[in-house]
């Protein structure tokens, strides 16, 4: 397709923001450090999500307004339906993200399939801004990075209480992460060979990332920092992305 990310680089560029969650989960170990560090992360995230999430969104109108629509609503409900794995343990508390840190060893693998089903929802965003334009997939691979990076450090606060190495906690977030760049790479090889599933497949992520900014990032980060700076941080980041357009 003309003007996609090559599947080379996208693997590679898709594995190294899954790397990101490496540090996160690294950072989790350390409760000193992780309250404030998840919370602005978020609201960069979300930020930026919002306006790759528009710049998105008015591409698929302009390919295939009804399966741009169609697909942003498979998107929601799918990532609702991924949301049922919650990233927190029941009666855990869920003020700040150093009040997780005694969450029962029953619940750890759960966290970790939250975590991965949730960054293949991710990989299908990536996949198909790869197959709308170069420009669009870098910032959303970007994004996904700062994510990541916040993710990671739920899910190191939530397996701290193993007693585990940081760098073992952070080779089990990776892992988990993994399947952000191996369904990034499927969703574009199969807009590739199928061209008319693309607005459906842009629709999909338009869905996903506005579930994960209004029932994810904006809570978390509230939680972790406050409201008022939040805002002004998510509004430049979301006004800036939207402004420069991210042209394919």
């Amino acid at each position: 397709m003309a003007g996609s990310m090559g599947i080379g680089s996208l693997l590679l560029w898709s594995f190294l923001a899954a790397l990101a969650a490496g540090i996160g989960a690294a950072l989790g170990t350390r409760p000193w450090l992780a309250e404030r560090a998840v919370g602005w992360a978020s609201a960069v995230a979300a930020g930026l999500m919002l306006g790759v999430g528009y710049v998105l969104l008015t591409t698929g109108q302009s390919i295939a307004p009804a399966a741009t629509l169609f697909g942003a609503a498979v998107g929601l409900v799918l990532m609702r339906m991924l949301d049922g794995v919650p990233l927190t343990a029941p009666g855990a508390p869920t003020t700040a993200v150093n009040a997780r840190v005694s969450a029962p060893p029953a619940h750890d693998a759960s966290a970790i399939l939250a975590s991965a089903l949730h960054s293949a929802a991710e990989g299908v965003a990536i996949g198909a801004a790869a197959a709308v334009g170069v420009p669009i997939a870098q910032f959303l691979l970007l994004t996904l990075a700062i994510h990541n990076i916040s993710e990671g450090a739920v899910l190191g606060v939530r397996l701290r209480h193993t007693g585990g190495r940081p760098f073992h906690i952070a080779g089990v977030a990776v892992i988990a992460r993994s399947s952000q760049p191996l369904c990034a790479v499927s969703v574009l090889l199969l807009a590739s060979a199928a061209p008319w599933l693309l607005p459906w497949c842009i629709g999909a992520s338009f869905g996903a990332l506005l579930y994960l900014v209004v029932a994810e990032l904006l809570p978390q980060s509230y939680r972790e920092v406050g409201r008022t700076g939040i805002a002004v941080v998510v509004s430049l980041a979301a006004g800036m992305v939207a402004l420069m357009g991210v042209a394919p």
